[in-house]
């Protein structure tokens, strides 16, 4: 080897390492060296081992019926998708949560690493862990196939989903750890996260119980089968990304512009699986699809009008250099940019246009199977947004004139409030008031006016859709100085100072 051949090979060598992300060497060397990393992994081999002897030497006679191998398949699953879902997501959200914590929480924002690379780090590591257990775990579900009742196919996408499942639990895992709150919170939610694992695992077994009972072998061609697997995978790698994007947004320093990557990323979603649902719907003659992708997308614009108000008002000089020079695209960019202005304008227009695209859909196939549904299901959803954004509109309005005192964070929380008293209050009036009377024992339904979940009485939609709008119009009356002041200021920072030398020796 001459000596240029060695400093080439020297030099892509570097260039290779210089490219991994740090926190992947990080965390992998941590946790090949961790003890309890080590022992897990090694518990759970011992585990599956001493499982599937004994259930070998107790069978006795059930070895030769021809469904042994699909109880012992089930038995080690079950115990790989248990540990797995407890220990991985645990061990990497333990780590970023101390990370987080108020002791070293300089180090997340003194560092030159990305926001996202240090989410993508994390995430990279759990990925190689989950392989590692999976991998270590994968001979002993092998195995199974010789005592016969399960075909290869069925292990190994079985295996493949309980995979993926794993790897969403630890991304959800990372957002609880990078939520910005005080440890018992945190503890608290940990809880609540632990307790929807559980849902999910019990799901994933019933999933996989059923797929392996039908036999996925048989279903390899038929297209019912890849449909279903398709949506799963679309829902839950939508989710996930949801997940990555909302940690890395809630790492990122307090003044850059936090709300950018979520509504990119829920905007290109929205539109990518409104396409595809538009094209399964035409091609399967049926509205289902369409409904939905409406009704998960107007749940999720539903919730961000609390999250768009409870942004912060006025915009740091670090986001308004990033505003375009551009008048159109300074125009584009406003319902991307964090604010409370562009957050409320970004989740209303999506969820009009939301509403639009339904109604043309139905327009234009109105003899489609699933019709009434898209429709119905339409109405109620335009209805509690509606209601949505008129209490979300009126928690900031309460907090920007009553409640100045309290932080624009708190928002969603009197936001809430005002939802709980709003359906809770008339319906206790009612009863207090006009119980027995005539009005009361025959049309109580109008006392559910300020439910937004009432809407499936269509008695009183009218009723309800009446008072929404007029609320709405007020609301969004007295909010309208301050929307208009907040465009207004929307402009780059050298346009508001007038000297972009001046702007550029800061």
């Amino acid at each position: 080897m001459t000596a240029e051949s060695a400093l080439r090979e020297t030099s892509v060598r570097s260039s290779l390492s210089d490219r991994l992300n740090p926190i992947v060497v990080k965390e992998l060397r941590q946790a090949v060296q961790s003890r309890f990393v080590i022992a897990a992994l090694m518990t759970l081999l011992a585990i599956q081992l001493v499982a599937i002897g004994i259930y070998l030497l107790t069978s006795g006679d059930s070895l030769l019926n021809f469904d042994a191998g699909r109880g012992v398949f089930l038995m080690l699953f079950s115990i790989l998708q248990g540990v797995s879902m407890l220990f991985v997501p645990l061990y990497t959200a333990v780590r970023l949560a101390a990370e987080r914590s108020d002791t070293n929480v300089d180090l997340l924002f003194i560092t030159t690493i990305k926001p996202r690379s240090i989410v993508a780090g994390k995430m990279t590591a759990a990925v190689v862990l989950t392989v590692l257990i999976f991998s270590a775990c994968m001979p002993f579900m092998a195995f199974t196939y010789f005592l016969r009742g399960i075909d290869l196919p069925s292990i190994f996408i079985s295996l493949a989903l309980g995979f993926i499942v794993v790897i969403a639990c630890a991304q959800a895992a990372v957002f609880v750890a990078c939520l910005p709150v005080n440890r018992a919170f945190k503890v608290i939610f940990g809880i609540i996260g632990l307790v929807l694992f559980g849902m999910v695992y019990f799901a994933t077994m019933a999933g996989v119980s059923g797929l392996i009972v039908g036999g996925i072998g048989s279903r390899i061609g038929a297209s019912d089968f890849w449909q279903g697997a398709v949506i799963l995978l679309v829902v839950i790698g939508s989710l996930t990304g949801l997940f990555f994007v909302l940690s890395v947004s809630l790492i990122m320093p307090l003044a850059s512009n936090r709300a950018l990557p979520v509504r990119l990323y829920v905007t290109a979603a929205w539109l990518l699986i409104g396409a595809a649902a538009l094209i399964y719907s035409e091609v399967e003659d049926n509205h289902v699809p369409v409904t939905v992708w409406q009704v998960m997308f107007n749940l999720a614009f539903a919730v961000a009008l609390f999250v768009a108000v409870s942004e912060r008002d006025r915009l740091g000089r670090r986001v308004l250099r990033a505003v375009p020079q551009s008048p159109v695209k300074r125009a584009w960019s406003f319902f991307f940019f964090s604010g409370a202005a562009s957050g409320l304008a970004w989740a209303a227009a999506m969820i009009g246009l939301t509403l639009a695209m339904t109604w043309l859909w139905a327009e234009l196939y109105p003899s489609r199977n699933g019709a009434g549904d898209l429709v119905g299901s339409a109405k109620w959803l335009g209805g509690m947004c509606l209601y949505f954004f008129c209490y979300a509109l009126s928690g900031a309005l309460l907090r920007r004139h009553l409640l100045n005192r309290v932080g624009a964070g708190l928002t969603w929380l009197i936001g809430a409030i005002l939802l709980s008293l709003g359906s809770i209050v008339p319906v206790l009036f009612g009863y207090l008031i006009f119980f027995g009377d005539q009005w009361w024992s025959e049309d109580h339904g109008k006392w559910l006016v300020g439910n937004p979940f009432a809407w499936s009485n269509k008695s009183h939609r009218v009723f309800y859709a009446s008072v929404a709008g007029v609320w709405a119009v007020m609301a969004a009356a007295l909010s309208l100085r301050w929307f208009i002041a907040r465009v207004k200021s929307f402009k780059p920072l050298n346009a508001r100072t007038g000297s972009l030398a001046e702007d550029d020796d800061e």
